[in-house]
């Protein structure tokens, strides 16, 4: 791990690029940036770069801390840096993930300075969480969120700490939860229903149950897969899972029903396709399990947004695009909660 790592898109120097492509000193002429994307705890740029000569990637994506101190605290405290870091450096390669080539990964020992450098996946490009996503979208995510949940890792899952960091977030989040859901709903109250948010207090009331459940299976989970941290091609395919803060091992059906559950904006087309939906899911895993208990599994986590929404709005800075995310983060998983019944198995 570096002591020095340049964690603003100013602090990027030639020197610095040239070395992690392995390019000649004084073959990168020109290095420019922008923002690009919509992050909540970090914030990312892509590079343009001049080079002297070709075989080098004219564009890439840098992702750093965040510049605010409230989103950069958060990601220390439940690790997101290190998990984001570890799944580019540890296991994103070979793994069959679609996801973007990392040319490179470094975070320091405090876990508030990190550096990745990244496929530019252009012109492929952020689903629209607010829009809600095309059933397509949701297909071919869940065949991917299928093919990372089949990883098994030849030095076994207890090789790697960052993959572990998910336990002491859920023991974090018991404790802090109930002190803070009377901020969000008071904060919210005027784009959430009175019905979600008092089902809201009743998922707080039993988190203890929720967070204590045995899962049936323990695989890498994505654990915040939801449209804006996937890249889709223009034909709505998807081109590649992005924003791993979240990795960590977990119960699959955590990603399933958060997939599910976050990105249709219209119920009703979440009512018509979810179980095919599931099924396919199952299908395509390597050793799937039961079916009939894999779908309990998913109604209990048909509240895997609801908490993701509450839990991060506390915890980030606060913006209108930000809060209207998290608003429909809550809203839809639920609608899918009150329809499958999830409250009666906490």
């Amino acid at each position: 791990m570096s002591s020095a790592l340049p964690v603003r898109p100013e602090a990027f120097e030639e020197s610095f690029v040239e070395t992690v492509f392995s390019a000649p000193s004084g073959s990168l002429r020109l290095l420019r940036y922008e923002p690009v994307g919509t992050g909540q705890v970090c914030d990312s740029y892509r590079f343009t770069c001049d080079w002297a000569e070709d075989g080098y990637p004219a564009t890439f994506i840098a992702k750093c801390p965040s510049a605010d101190p409230v989103s950069r605290g958060a990601a220390a405290i439940f690790h997101l840096y290190d998990m984001e870091v570890g799944w580019y450096r540890d296991m994103a390669p070979g793994s069959g993930v679609l996801c973007p080539t990392c040319y490179h990964a470094d975070i320091s020992e405090n876990e508030q300075e990190f550096v990745l450098l990244l496929e530019d996946m252009s012109p492929a490009a952020q689903g629209d969480q607010l829009a809600g996503a095309s059933l397509l979208q949701v297909e071919t995510t869940l065949a991917a969120a299928a093919a990372l949940h089949n990883i098994q890792p030849d030095r076994g899952f207890e090789a790697y700490r960052w993959l572990h960091h998910g336990a002491g977030n859920s023991a974090f989040m018991e404790n802090s939860l109930p002190k803070g859901y009377p901020q969000f709903r008071e904060r919210f109250c005027a784009l959430l229903s009175p019905d979600i948010l008092d089902l809201g207090q009743q998922l707080i009331d039993r988190l203890s149950r929720y967070v204590a459940h045995d899962p049936p299976e323990l695989t890498i989970t994505h654990g915040d897969m939801r449209l804006d941290n996937i890249l889709f091609h223009i034909d709505g395919r998807l081109a590649a899972l992005v924003d791993w803060q979240t990795c960590s091992l977990g119960n699959p059906a955590n990603d399933v029903a958060y997939m599910i559950g976050t990105s249709f904006a219209d119920p009703a087309m979440r009512r018509q396709h979810e179980q095919k939906l599931v099924a396919d899911y199952l299908a395509a895993r390597s050793s799937a399990p039961d079916p009939g208990a894999f779908w309990q599994e998913y109604r209990r986590h048909a509240f895997s947004g609801f908490i993701m929404a509450i839990n991060a709005s506390l915890h980030v800075e606060q913006t209108e695009r930000g809060d209207r995310m998290f608003a429909a983060m809550a809203e839809r998983p639920a609608q899918m909660a009150l329809d499958l019944d999830s409250l009666s198995l906490l």
